[in-house]
């Protein structure tokens, strides 16, 4: 009869809280159950571990989570047993050993959800560099592991840098290589002794994906792409069509993430998509965040944006465009300083000449610094328009 072993996880959170010791020499040889938590919404796959009726912990998520779940999925019960063959107390995991003739089921298949048929064909924010940089890391880790290199120095800071950013990308594609990477480490630890550690460390990465810090720093990062300059370009390139091309976002998905970021990142990891179509969800939730903080403002304001957004799109001069680009990401200028936009509202002019442009900054300077008192921010704003306005007085001429 086959016997498979699973890690226990999160063992800290729950029945067993401030009595971790009575999980450790008490608990081996213990029988514990496995059951696939049913009420949980985010985490469907989910496989709870219970001894007797105190809940343990979960069985660590990745590969043993699926083979756990298709384990029970095969027994045709609600649940399986097995028994306690060791564990660790500096990572607080135990290891769980059970033994069946069921047999595994497929877990590769693409399960059926709100996003199976979706598909975005238009135009994505581009990957940011730490993205990049990430798939760079993993494939060298891969490479070097496939090789059965000795562990160095190189290969440590790879791994060091997966660690620290595996949570920028939630693809299966990136899972998938992951998990490969994991296997080789696995199978090349009897060669090399340092992979059975860094397999570990890599493990934890994993799991470390589940938690509310990393939904967190997701969710974040979609805030974050709302108001970058290629979202600003990407709208500019849009116009009018913004609005139809959020449209095409499952509803369900736009309500789960309005609702709560957090969970719906969490959602959205388990759900395992291929990258391109993670991109364009995360590309077309920061387009709604933009135009929804967009449309929260007083209409004086947002008009004031679209002037600023249209002045700096025809300018040939990357240094007016960034400053441009500066005012309509500063928030005393957007949020918390209306005065200083219905003043900067009544520049706006339909022509593009540099001596308009020049006169509208300086007035605007003039406004800035009869705040006080002067922010730091405020201050290299002002700095940074007096550039602006000086330099387009020397292109027409003009005197200041």
């Amino acid at each position: 009869m086959p016997t498979y072993r699973f890690t226990i996880t999160g063992i800290r959170h729950h029945d067993f809280r401030g009595r971790l010791d009575e999980l450790y020499e008490p608990a081996l040889g213990k029988r514990m159950s496995i059951s696939v938590e049913h009420d949980n919404p985010q985490e469907p796959d989910a496989v709870i571990v219970y001894w007797g009726k105190k809940w343990v912990g979960y069985v660590r998520s990745g590969k043993d989570r699926e083979q756990a779940y298709s384990l029970i999925k095969a027994s045709g019960r609600g649940s399986l047993l097995g028994r306690i063959a060791d564990y660790d107390r500096e990572n607080r995991w135990l290891w769980l050993e059970v033994s069946t003739d069921c047999a595994v089921a497929p877990t590769c298949e693409d399960k059926t959800n709100v996003l199976t048929n979706w598909s975005f064909e238009g135009e994505t924010l581009p990957t940011d560099e730490e993205e990049v940089r990430l798939h760079a890391m993993l494939c060298n880790l891969e490479m070097t592991i496939e090789n059965r290199e000795p562990w160095d120095d190189d290969m440590e800071e790879w791994l060091e840098y997966v660690g620290q950013n595996l949570w920028r990308d939630i693809s299966c594609e990136t899972s998938g290589q992951v998990r490969y990477i994991l296997e080789l480490l696995t199978a090349g630890s009897t060669e090399h002794k340092e992979y059975a550690h860094a397999a570990d460390r890599l493990q934890y990465a994993i799991d470390y994906m589940g938690s509310p810090e990393v939904r967190r720093l997701q969710a974040e990062q979609i805030m974050a792409k709302a108001h970058s300059m290629d979202m600003q370009l990407l709208l500019l390139r849009h116009a009018d069509s913004a609005k139809e091309t959020i449209g095409k976002l499952p509803q369900e998905l736009v309500d789960l993430f309005l609702k709560d970021g957090e969970v719906f990142m969490g959602r959205l990891w388990y759900l395992h998509r291929p990258y391109k179509q993670v991109q364009a969800i995360k590309t077309l939730l920061a387009m709604m965040v933009r135009l929804r903080d967009d449309n929260g403002e007083d209409a004086t304001s947002a008009i004031t944006k679209q002037w600023l957004m249209a002045w700096a799109a025809n300018q040939k001069d990357k240094n007016k465009s960034g400053v441009v680009h500066e005012i309509i990401s500063t928030f005393e200028l957007q949020r918390t300083n209306p005065t200083l936009a219905l003043q900067l509202a009544g520049m706006q002019d339909e022509c593009n000449e540099q001596k308009r442009i020049a006169e509208n900054t300086k007035k605007l300077i003039e406004t800035i610094q009869k705040q006080k008192p002067m922010s730091i921010q405020q201050l290299n704003l002002g700095n940074g328009i007096q550039n602006l306005s000086d330099k387009a007085l020397e292109d027409t001429g003009g005197e200041g």
